[in-house]
């Protein structure tokens, strides 16, 4: 059995795009609880160990604190979050695509970004954030939490 087919998600993992002041605030956000951190990495890590394959993942709004993080507009800029993220591990190492759709969101990567990806997760369960990686047009925004 593939390892992405028996990894089970776990936390609070929180995704969203701002409609409101995009120009400063491009692409998808995304926060998570350290176990949603936890969780992802698996995730990323079985999908490594099967080489391509795909997984949806359950995603929570963001709350109030989280949104406060970016600070768009002292945190009341207008927001959409979808309630699930389809991830697709590619087989061209170089894939990135993050698009706007919203339901459900899917990114596609190959295996050049699932370094970035996951440290970029890991980060945030240490209190790191405000940094993106992907391409010009389909950034992912990394958020600590509060608290």
């Amino acid at each position: 059995m593939r390892a992405a087919h028996i990894w089970k998600q776990s936390g609070r993992i929180s995704l969203w795009r701002y409609t409101e002041n995009e120009r400063n605030y491009p692409g998808w956000h995304f926060n998570a609880d350290a176990a949603g951190c936890h969780s992802l990495v698996a995730l990323l890590d079985a999908l490594s160990r099967d080489g391509e394959g795909t997984r949806t993942v359950s995603i929570s709004a963001p709350a109030n604190d989280q949104l406060r993080v970016p600070n768009n507009k002292s945190g009341l800029a207008a927001w959409q979050a979808p309630d699930k993220l389809k991830v697709i591990l590619s087989a061209r190492p170089d894939d990135w695509s993050f698009p706007p759709a919203i339901e459900p969101a899917v990114v596609t990567l190959g295996t050049s970004w699932l370094a970035p990806l996951s440290e970029g997760i890991q980060g945030i369960a240490k209190g790191r954030g405000d940094h993106a990686i992907g391409s010009k047009d389909h950034h992912l925004w990394f958020w600590w939490c509060l608290g």
